[in-house]
């Protein structure tokens, strides 16, 4: 799937500002943080979307809770399927 179709499902549903409810952070064996992925539910299914580190301390750096918009317009995201 394609990151596109997703961004465009959010805005037809209206979710593009919805705060993210449900996020984890990836870490190595070495305790390595290698990114955060980002749960996102959509007609009644939930994407997994993945930004890689460092890129992911710009989303999560923050003190306010990521939108759903700010984590698909991210040019380093990308779907896991």
């Amino acid at each position: 799937m394609d990151i596109q179709i997703l961004i465009d499902k959010l805005k037809k549903a209206n979710e593009l500002s919805t705060p993210v409810q449900k996020h984890t952070l990836i870490v190595n064996e070495k305790s390595e943080t290698q990114g955060a992925l980002f749960f996102i539910p959509i007609e009644a299914r939930e994407y997994k979307v993945l930004i890689p580190a460092p890129f992911h301390t710009e989303v999560l750096g923050s003190e306010n809770t990521p939108t759903h918009q700010k984590i698909v317009m991210h040019k380093e995201a990308f779907i896991l399927k």
